[in-house]
């Protein structure tokens, strides 16, 4: 396995705003319609009015969670973001403009948002209040008055404040110019720039965080906050809070490229689904280690206990098909026995035992089962009952088996509802931070299958309609499956990564991607990704979400490489921000938002055109297998 780090092309179009057609509110529409009637030559005017009244709602004091697309950097997340401009990113592309935070320049466009970052010696007091006590205020707590709720909103809602001293609020507060700078709106485009998907709103902080330390971001509301682009306020001022969420900001170690760029080297090789090797291993030993087998306890029936070789779905090579007999009667019929190391292999056997267990645990699922199997016999039954009064015909076919059965087992064969540990019999298989590329042990997954498939079978005439009924459900697909298996804080630090595997090693753009059989996050941060064919190279790269804003940090000095406003690529010239008129305030990163916009662009500067020059494009890692 090898593995090289190189920028995700993505396009992305930036907008400067989208401001509603209507704000929240209460509103009245009016219609009056004249009608002219001509009656014995003489005209009359009769006049007809209605008038409809409508509420325009929308978020004031809390955001739902699906308001919410993605935070940057993610909540929880160790890494080095001391270069990094935190963000949010909201999935209504109007929201930041939906309401107003500047009473007296109300057409200015300043959106009532504002991403506010504190490091861990600054973190406001957070706590819940009803909209009755926020109303009330308090003697050290300057709260505007008076708040008058709409319509839906009720006294007893719980709301979220943050009071903070005026003094260090109006430090890092961003000017009423560097708000309209700081909101913009985005969203992705083919190569040809038309849209391929939804707006987002973007809500961008305007301070660094603070090396080898925890950052807490919140989202607050300037709704009629600000005269004439001043905060109002003194002593205590208390912000209602949207959103929030942390962070640490750990050294360059923890970085999305240093992650991936570090799986395995505490671990060290192989990089496929096995235990680690034993120096002391018999060469028949490391044969059956190097398949993926483990040793775990067998205990008979009568009491006896010995020790038997099992493996789970994922293999780490090619297994030789040993040809299972299937649908089987029982479990033991799937135990094999090597004379030579005196030993069982239970592995079959105990998939099948799990998907009946499966089958059994889910009474909807088992009871369709049983119902479509007894009417499919019948069926059949009765096509013969027919064909022998009426020789030389078609015997006749059942109905094929209800959707929620056929999804079931569908379900079933990507191995949703398997137990982690039948997938990793042993947690040594899959240390932290490593990745274990894997084969689907498609024979282990057949009985699998037949385990869920025999329930009802009972009898011997059971066990020969199942021989007759089973094939469309519990066989084998035909096309080998491949995967890997990653255990990194990558999963959990960059929620929603983006996998593609191709049977090629190299890059090619005419290259297809394999199809995708399942990729899901297990707990622990584990994530599971299974293909459809032989992967020659697997490329993991962030969500489109985590492209961020930032600057590039070289010893203690910030710059910035400047991108071509047409095509958006990084340019030769590169801006240096040494200045103080660069910063607001050095020691607190803040940044000069306008001081820095000038500097990007001479003319005047649109959020648009300052979040193009912000951004920086999201890393893709690709590994090669050998």
């Amino acid at each position: 396995m090898s593995q090289e780090v190189k920028p995700e092309t993505r396009y992305v179009k930036f907008l400067e705003h989208h401001r509603p057609g209507l704000t929240p509110g209460d509103y009245e529409i009016v219609v009056n319609q004249s009608v002219k009637v001509t009656i014995g030559g003489r005209d009359q005017i009769q006049p007809f009015t209605k008038e409809q009244k409508f509420t325009v709602a929308g978020e004031r004091f809390e955001l739902k969670p699906t308001d919410v697309e993605a935070v940057f950097p993610p909540d929880g997340n160790l890494g080095d973001h001391s270069n990094v401009f935190p963000h949010i990113i909201l999935n209504r592309s109007t929201l930041p403009w939906e309401r107003v935070a500047d009473v007296e320049r109300a057409q200015a466009g300043v959106p009532w948002l504002a991403l506010l970052l504190f490091d861990a010696d600054e973190k406001p007091k957070v706590q819940s209040l009803t909209l009755a006590e926020l109303k009330k205020g308090g003697v050290e707590q300057f709260q505007p008055q008076p708040l008058i709720l709409e319509k839906g909103q009720h006294d007893d809602d719980v709301v979220t404040v943050i009071d903070v001293p005026a003094s260090r609020l109006k430090e890092i507060m961003p000017t009423a110019e560097e708000l309209v700078l700081l909101a913009h709106v985005r969203f992705g485009t083919n190569p040809n720039g038309e849209s391929n998907g939804e707006e987002v709103a973007v809500v961008i902080s305007n301070r660094l965080p603070q090396p080898g330390k925890t950052s807490f971001a919140y989202l607050v509301s300037l709704e009629k906050r600000l005269r004439n682009g001043v905060l109002e306020g003194d002593g205590v001022i208390r912000l209602v809070s949207l959103q929030s969420w942390s962070f640490a900001c750990e050294d360059h170690k923890k970085s999305f490229k240093e992650l991936l760029g570090d799986l395995n080297k505490t671990s060290g090789p192989p990089a496929t689904l096995r235990l680690p090797r034993i120096s002391s291993a018999t060469e028949t030993l490391e044969t059956f280690l190097s398949k993926g087998y483990v040793v775990l306890p067998h205990h008979f029936r009568h009491g006896d206990q010995t020790a038997s070789w099992f493996h789970g779905p994922l293999i780490a090579g090619h297994i030789k098909n040993p040809g299972m007999k299937l649908p089987a009667r029982t479990a033991d019929a799937l135990v094999r026995y090597d004379p030579d190391l005196s030993m069982f292999d239970v592995s079959y056997s105990a998939a099948w035992e799990l998907g009946r267990l499966l089958a059994l645990q889910d009474k909807a699922f088992s009871t369709s089962l049983y119902q479509w199997k007894r009417e499919r016999a019948q069926s059949v039954a009765q096509g013969k009952q027919w064909l022998a009064r009426v020789p030389f015909q078609k015997l006749m076919q059942a109905g094929d088996p209800p959707d929620p059965v056929s999804d079931w087992f569908e379900s079933l064969r990507k191995l949703e509802g398997v137990p982690f540990n039948y997938l990793v019999p042993d947690e040594r298989m899959l240390p932290a931070e490593s990745i274990r590329f894997l084969r689907v042990d498609e024979t282990w997954v057949d009985c699998l299958a037949d385990g869920a498939f025999s329930i009802g079978r009972v009898s011997s005439s059971d066990h020969a309609t199942d021989k007759l009924q089973a094939k469309s459900l519990a066989a084998s697909i035909e096309e080998p499956r491949t995967g890997f298996l990653l255990r990194s804080e990558v999963v959990t630090g960059w929620p929603g990564l983006q996998v593609a595997a191709y049977a090629e090693k190299e890059s090619d753009e005419k290259q297809i991607a394999l199809k995708v059989s399942r990729i899901d996050q297990l707990e622990g941060g584990v994530l599971l990704c299974i293909f459809k064919g032989e992967i020659g190279r697997v490329e993991i790269s962030q969500k489109a979400e985590a492209l961020h804003f930032g600057l590039k940090l070289e010893g203690s000095v910030f710059s910035k490489v400047l991108r071509d406003p047409e095509s958006g690529k990084p340019a030769t010239q590169i801006v240096t921000l040494n200045d103080s008129s660069h910063w607001r305030s050095k020691p607190l990163r803040k940044l000069n938002v306008t001081a820095l916009a000038s500097l990007l662009n001479s003319n005047q500067t649109t959020s648009s055109q300052f979040a193009l020059q912000m951004v920086e494009g999201a890393e893709k890692v690709i590994f090669r297998i050998q």
